[in-house]
């Protein structure tokens, strides 16, 4: 580890060992601990007396494996750590609080992002305050560092997922698509000012696919491609357990990815772009047009909520739309399937769950020649329409706990 210094090698190991535990939720033995970690009995001795004393793991009871003294289990206590999300969608701003699993333990959905961004951030620290009292949950107490305040329900600070294009290592929201008051936005420092917590930022597509790895424990060496549904279409992909971002953190834009149809040209000058068939407004454009019953003034929640009700109770339009945009998007996944060769697929979002009763079924449709070819799995998220805010979460926890990470210390 050139250029590492013995504190970096330690925070190392305490994350490992955090890890380790917290990646078997029912509990494991001190010496499995050592097997996995391949660190010295000594050095997870050491490092799960510390997690003991400070309240981030607890005895679990005792296992009995073969001939011996029984193992006494160690487990994570979930809430004593916790990490605030928020998810800035065109469709309304979502706030969660999550525990050490990525389970919200509080949550609340605010109106949408308007065009002061000042005024925005101010009612996102309001809904943070309200959440953290409900639970009694503390951050840092001035002056005094982390290391001082309360073991318990200690926040650990926020993450901020949003819609692409974003500066994430300079904390930028730069110009991100149907949030038109929200350019060269610094939401970084600003909501760190005014809740005194630390945030980190990155697309919602990437806080997603983060979300799905630390809440699932997914295995680190699969190749895990994400498509995210939201007010459009985006992916992300990991390897090794990390998401890959690209240089910019642009990697998964993928509206302008041809889809292998020439019936419509796409306003920047090519045929048959994946956005033309699987943005939201063109589903809700083409629901209106078939006469689809939607609330008067509704917004986009609110018309494709219409949109799959209306599918539910067997209207061939409402199933037609559904379908039709589930095979668009079954098609792009076919392309970027055969270009990342995943060994899982996940399909997510903020507005999959309203669709995923009638598109699932086209999507795997689509994907029948890939599926027949490999032992990969189809899936749909698990984490709901709150996967943006979950995600955010997700990404701090990540970020100051996973080994590896620039992150402190646990402790």
């Amino acid at each position: 580890m050139h250029g590492s210094s013995m504190t970096d090698i330690g925070a190392f190991n305490e994350k490992l060992v955090l890890q380790t535990i917290r990646s078997a939720p029912d509990g494991i033995g001190q010496s499995e601990v050592v097997r996995r970690s391949r660190l010295s009995r000594q050095a997870v001795s050491l490092i799960t007396r510390r997690l003991l004393a400070d309240g981030l793991v607890e005895q679990a009871g005792r296992r009995i494996s073969g001939p011996g003294k029984p193992h006494t289990l160690l487990r994570v206590v979930a809430d004593a750590r916790l990490a605030i999300g928020v998810h800035l969608d065109p469709a309304h701003i979502a706030v969660v609080i999550c525990d050490l699993a990525a389970r919200p333990v509080a949550r609340t959905t605010l109106a949408p992002p308007t065009h002061d961004p000042r005024a925005d951030l101010e009612r996102i620290a309001a809904a943070i305050a309200e959440l953290s009292r409900s639970l009694g949950a503390s951050g840092p107490v001035p002056g005094e560092g982390e290391a001082e305040t309360a073991t318990h329900r200690r926040l650990l600070g926020i993450g901020i997922a949003a819609p692409a294009g974003l500066d994430a290592d300079a904390g930028i929201l730069r110009d991100p698509p149907w949030i038109p008051g929200w350019r060269d936005v610094p939401v970084v420092d600003a909501l760190s000012a005014v809740t005194g917590l630390p945030a980190t930022l990155d697309k919602d597509t990437n806080a997603a696919l983060t979300g799905e790895i630390w809440s699932r424990h997914l295995d680190a060496v699969e190749t895990i491609l994400y498509l995210y549904v939201g007010h459009g279409v985006g992916s992300a992909v990991s390897g090794g357990g990390r998401v890959h971002r690209g240089g910019s953190t642009q990697a998964g834009e993928i509206g302008h990815l041809p889809i292998g149809r020439a019936d419509q040209v796409c306003p920047c000058g090519r045929h048959g772009c994946q956005s033309l068939y699987t943005d939201a407004h063109v589903m809700i454009a083409n629901a209106r047009e078939a006469g689809i019953s939607m609330p008067a003034g509704a917004g986009t929640t609110a018309a494709l909520e219409a949109l799959s009700a209306a599918a539910a109770d067997g209207s061939p339009s409402a199933r037609s739309i559904i379908g039709s945009h589930a095979s668009a998007l079954g098609e792009a996944i076919r392309i970027l399937a055969g270009v990342h060769d995943p060994q899982r697929i996940i399909i997510g979002g903020p507005t999959w769950p309203a669709l995923r009763e009638v598109g699932e079924a086209e999507v795997l449709r689509a994907l029948e020649g890939w599926r027949a070819g490999t032992s990969g799995v189809v899936e749909s998220s698990h984490l709901g329409d709150d996967v943006g805010a979950i995600g955010a979460a997700s990404l701090f926890l990540d970020q100051e706990l996973a080994p590896g990470t620039s992150g402190t210390s646990p402790f």
